[in-house]
């Protein structure tokens, strides 16, 4: 029997990512993914009412930064050039290519990995991500536990929304509450599961934020997990390559068509 596999992945390049979920996640040696904005911005701009949450804006600092969490094992990927509509359908090839390839230049690494901002998909999208050389795409949160001996679409990768259980309303936004997530629930011997993270610390953080508080209990119970040897902790890129290992070894690898 295989170990549950669980990828941490964390949307927008919020600032608060960078500030206090990194120190955490290497304190207890938990890689992430983190899916990043493809512009200078100092601040989200995606067309929502919110307050305005700080995100990457790639100076030189950040582009050290983002350099050496790459070599601390997390992985970075590709959340679009805009993170608004109309763009997203109006040139999804766009928003895919560009921001790979705004994100590899700084970096000088492949960027593989690509996460479709709000969870928006349609085959259109899917098509241009595809077709922009990503290897697998992220979206959704129905907190799908993906079987390791079933094929699935690696370009519609559904997540679990942390924080959607046991919340509270605040101006608007939901305020995840200390204690309230299930990380034992996480775990599914055989399977995927993938965790979507915004917000961590408060309203002014990000959407769906966690306390601080919160995110490092889970970390800690997590790392506790992965001691006892129940769960291993993948990025993003490398659970989907598990699985292409397998298709492989099945003699049922499939072919994406461009179209």
């Amino acid at each position: 029997m295989m170990r549950s596999v669980i990828s941490l992945t964390f949307d927008d390049g919020l600032r608060c990512h960078f500030e206090k979920v990194v120190p955490i996640l290497d304190a207890y040696g938990l890689p992430a993914t983190f899916f990043l904005v493809a512009n200078a911005d100092w601040s989200l701009k995606d067309g929502q009412r919110h307050p305005r949450w700080r995100k990457t804006h790639w100076n030189k600092k950040d582009v050290q930064l983002l350099k050496n969490m790459i070599q601390q094992g997390h992985e970075i990927g590709s959340h679009s050039v805009h993170h608004r509509h109309p763009y997203l359908d109006r040139d999804p090839l766009y928003e895919a290519q560009h921001s790979k390839q705004w994100i590899e230049d700084r970096l000088g690494t492949e960027i593989s990995s690509y996460c479709y901002p709000f969870c928006h998909f349609n085959e259109p999208i899917k098509a241009a991500v595809i077709n922009a050389g990503y290897g697998q795409a992220r979206w959704g949160a129905n907190e799908v536990y993906y079987p390791f001996e079933e094929n699935i679409d690696l370009f519609k990768v559904d997540c679990r929304l942390i924080s959607k259980f046991g919340y509270e309303r605040t101006r608007g936004n939901f305020i995840g509450k200390y204690g309230a997530e299930d990380v034992a629930g996480w775990s599914r011997p055989d399977c995927w599961h993938v965790l979507m993270f915004h917000g961590i610390g408060t309203i002014k953080d990000g959407w769906w934020p966690i306390p601080v508080t919160e995110f490092e209990r889970q970390m800690g119970e997590l790392a506790r997990m992965r001691d006892s040897g129940e769960v291993e902790v993948a990025t993003f890129k490398e659970g989907a390559k598990e699985f292409r290992h397998r298709e492989i070894a099945r003699g049922e690898l499939r072919i994406e068509a461009s179209t």
